[in-house]
């Protein structure tokens, strides 16, 4: 209990309740009671009073201010006791009990004021006690060897009438129930606080917060931590070239930064940290094959220039300069891939590579034949297979699979029509499919490597997509058929594909024209729409044909891509909502798996950019990262069971439109936004310097 406690609370609480005063005791009375007896008269204060102790504060505040100018330490512990109970004084501090409750109490000499901290009664010393203890605080107290009995009259607290008690004076036994004890207790706490006050109050201020502030960095240098040096890395090129070039910059790189976003991926597959790890370098490995080529047929394009192409604006143009290898790593880090998903690219095309046929075609429905002679292939097989290889940044001349390619664009070339039909072996429905999809790759073939003899057979083929075309600008399976809007997308990319860069081939305008115009019929115009459809402007949905079904997501995800290389920009409002509907009720789903939607879905959001495309990238690459098969003779591929149109299709057809949605990265350079190369990041460097 502190002074200011007491002080503050208590006083006015003890001229509420009850005070106890030790009055009219003199100085010849304290000095009497060494040798003798003295009668104490103590008494309770009234209500009446309570004014009276209100309106002589001076005197308490002149006691406080004489208390401190004395020691009264000097003083020995003497028991004075009372009809009401002990008085102990020892230095400035008087121990007692509640006359109540019997609860042990402390009373400073200087404040002579406290409260029961049990009942709350309140006992208060009058200043002639006060005055007496500090005269006699200054004189030498001696204690005698033996205390005779003596009788102490003392004054009942409620009744004026004297006691008899035959105790000493001088306390010779512990007090009961610890009362000793807890007087002992206080006092050595009042003592240590006082010398701990006294030693602060010596202290200088400045030194006090220097020793603070010293701690204080101390303690931060515990949590400074040393890191080991890396060693530097250099990047080499894999190729010799006879002509003199200055080298690239040597950076010194953390490869620990690498691991990052595909620990976040694997964390996915439920195995622990070793496990991961050991996945991430298996999957660097095999991502890795894809850049090499010890012996290319022909040298790659300047590097500066293949740099200066991806970073050109394209004005809805195709680009396929990102696939070059020397800047693909760069683009997957900048656009959101991994370790992971390129591996899942190189396992997909090492499996597609195994299925080949003798002739270098592949067989859509036959594939898993293809090691027995004479197997035949198919015109969409064989597209479609090498549809992601090219879009690794593998052809006929450069890459691990370059036989690989010039086998299989060798067999599209000698059986396509004079007319430059390559439905080859299709006949059926899905001809034209396999026709569009042939036609994109040999403009890939002949944009990635320039060679002059893709130039002939992908002219011919684009003039029998215009051709077929019919005159409210769709396709479909025949020739000259009113149109659909799947059938549609494939042709438009191919025309698309054969206008990518300077490469000799004349496209109409005329049948873009017809197909943007095909588009606006194809649109969901009905007025009444509900649920999902409710409130979007005309031109954000597609439906399959004109006028005809509800609108559904792969419709309107392909028609949305074909209008982007059509001219429309970012900010159209048809765009927008499109984008939006597809995110809010559209993300691909583990639960709903239709990769022929999300073909197309991935490259709209890659193109439109922005918060929607990491949503749904982030969805994207885990559930068909985790869906590759990871053993047995399909290792590699994609499982046509699970996916909407899977069986009608078959395992080439998932694993080809997997692997290409997998190369989402670099296969195309977005529409709208201009990939920055000034600068190489940690991570790319490491992955080059390989």
């Amino acid at each position: 209990m502190t002074a200011h406690h007491l002080f503050r609370a208590n006083f006015e609480h003890a001229l509420k309740e009850r005070l106890f005063i030790c009055e009219n005791l003199s100085d010849r009375d304290l000095r009497t009671s060494v040798a003798g007896t003295v009668t104490l008269p103590l008494r309770r204060i009234n209500r009446n009073e309570q004014d009276t102790a209100k309106a002589t504060p001076d005197r308490d505040t002149d006691l406080q201010v004489d208390l401190q100018t004395f020691d009264i330490a000097r003083t020995r512990r003497h028991l004075i006791e009372t009809g009401q109970g002990r008085f102990w004084i020892s230095g400035n501090a008087i121990l007692c009990q509640c006359p109540d409750c019997q609860a042990p109490m402390t009373i400073r000499s200087w404040l002579r004021l406290a409260d029961c901290w049990r009942c709350g009664a309140s006992m208060q010393l009058s200043r002639e006690m006060i005055d007496a203890i500090e005269q006699r605080s200054r004189q030498k107290l001696i204690e005698p060897k033996q205390a005779p009995p003596q009788t102490v009259i003392v004054s009942d607290l409620h009744q004026a009438r004297p006691v008899a008690l035959d105790r000493p004076l001088i306390a010779t036994d512990p007090a009961p129930n610890g009362f000793l004890e807890e007087f002992n207790r206080l006092t050595r706490q009042s003592l240590a606080t006082s010398i701990l006050r006294r030693g602060f109050s010596a202290i200088p201020a400045w030194l006090i917060s220097f020793l603070l502030h010293l701690i204080l960095i101390l303690l931060l240098a515990l949590f400074v931590f040393s890191t080991t040096s890396q060693p530097p890395t250099i990047t080499l090129s894999s190729f010799v070239n006879p002509e003199n070039r200055l080298g690239g910059e040597v950076r010194i790189e953390n490869p620990q930064h690498l691991l990052v976003d595909d620990l976040i991926m694997a964390s996915d597959l439920e195995i622990d940290v070793e496990e991961a790890r050991d996945l991430i370098q298996k999957a660097q490995q095999d991502a890795q094959e894809l850049t090499i080529d010890d012996s290319p047929v022909s040298t790659l394009p300047e590097l500066d220039e293949v740099r200066k192409n991806v970073t050109t604006t394209r004005d809805s143009l195709m680009s396929f300069a990102a696939r070059d290898p020397r800047v693909r790593a760069e683009i997957v880090e900048e656009e959101g891939g991994t370790s992971l998903t390129e591996a899942a690219v190189a396992r997909g095309l090492r499996w597609l590579a195994s299925v080949q046929n003798w002739d270098g075609s592949w067989s859509l429905s036959n594939y898993d034949r293809s090691d027995r002679p004479g197997n035949l292939g198919d015109a969409a097989g064989t597209s479609l297979a090498l549809l992601p290889f090219l879009g690794a940044g593998q052809t006929h001349e450069f890459g691990i699979y370059r036989e690989t390619i010039a086998k299989g664009l060798a067999w599209l070339i000698k059986h396509q029509a004079e007319n430059g039909d390559l439905r080859i072996r299709f006949p059926g429905q899905a001809g034209m499919y396999a026709h569009g999809q042939a036609t994109i790759v040999l403009c890939e073939a002949l944009a990635m490597t320039g060679d002059q003899k893709l130039l002939v057979p992908a002219q011919k083929a684009i003039r029998f997509i215009e051709q077929a075309q019919h005159r409210a600008g769709g396709w479909r399976y025949r020739p000259g058929e009113s149109g659909d809007t799947s059938m549609l997308g494939w042709h438009l990319m191919a025309l698309q594909s054969a206008r990518a860069g300077d490469l000799g081939i004349e496209v109409d305008d005329n049948t873009l024209k017809l197909a943007d115009y095909y588009l606006d019929q194809a649109t969901y115009r009905k007025q009444n729409r509900t649920g999902n459809f409710r409130n979007l402007p005309t031109g954000s949905l597609y439906t399959y044909r004109p006028g005809e079904g509800q609108p559904t997501a792969s419709m309107t995800a392909e028609a949305m891509l074909c209008r982007m290389y059509l001219g429309w920009t970012k900010g159209d409002p048809r765009m927008i909502e499109a984008v939006r509907w597809l995110i809010e009720f559209n993300l691909p789903t583990e639960h709903e798996k239709n990769i022929y939607y999300w073909y197309y879905g991935t490259q709209v959001m890659h193109h439109f950019g922005g918060d929607v495309w990491k949503l749904w990238n982030r969805q994207m690459r885990e559930i068909l990262v985790a869906g590759q098969e990871k053993s047995g003779s399909h290792a590699g591929s994609w499982s046509p069971d699970e996916h909407e149109w899977g069986k009608q299709g078959g395992r080439i057809y998932v694993t080809s439109l997997s692997v290409c949605t997998l190369e989402i990265y670099y296969r195309h350079l977005p529409i709208f936004k201009q990939i920055d190369l000034s600068e190489r990041s940690p991570i790319s460097a490491l992955r080059q310097s390989r």
